[in-house]
């Protein structure tokens, strides 16, 4: 995969989205650390799509909030390492646009608490 725009400044966009990404996940902790910036610019560099990132954050963040309704809260990503598995995960079996919206919603209900 590469990317159609290239340069520096399509390479900075892109790292920065990838950061605004992991900033904005439930249950991340949102503390950029200079590897996590590395490994945004590594992604670039490998060509990962940015709505593949997007997607890992929203499936890791799933099935922390939603495999966890009856044991004591997971600690927050520290990392935005910890989504790579789950990279690797949706190149081989991407997910669907509708089972995306659907993990968003249940994310929303989950963290929104008892009714």
């Amino acid at each position: 995969m590469s990317h159609p725009e290239n340069g520096a400044d399509s390479r900075a966009q892109y790292v920065r989205a990838v950061l605004d990404l992991y900033r904005a996940t439930p249950t991340a902790l949102g503390h950029v650390r200079r590897t996590d910036r590395d490994l945004a610019a590594a992604l670039y560099d490998r060509g990962v799509p940015l709505y593949l990132v997007e997607n890992a954050l929203l499936v890791a963040a799933a099935r922390r909030v939603l495999n966890n309704a009856f044991s004591a809260p997971l600690p927050p990503i520290r990392s935005l390492a910890y989504v790579v598995p789950v990279l690797t995960e949706l190149q081989h079996r991407p997910l669907g646009p509708r089972d995306i919206d659907e993990l968003r919603q249940r994310i929303r209900r989950a963290l929104a608490g008892p009714y």
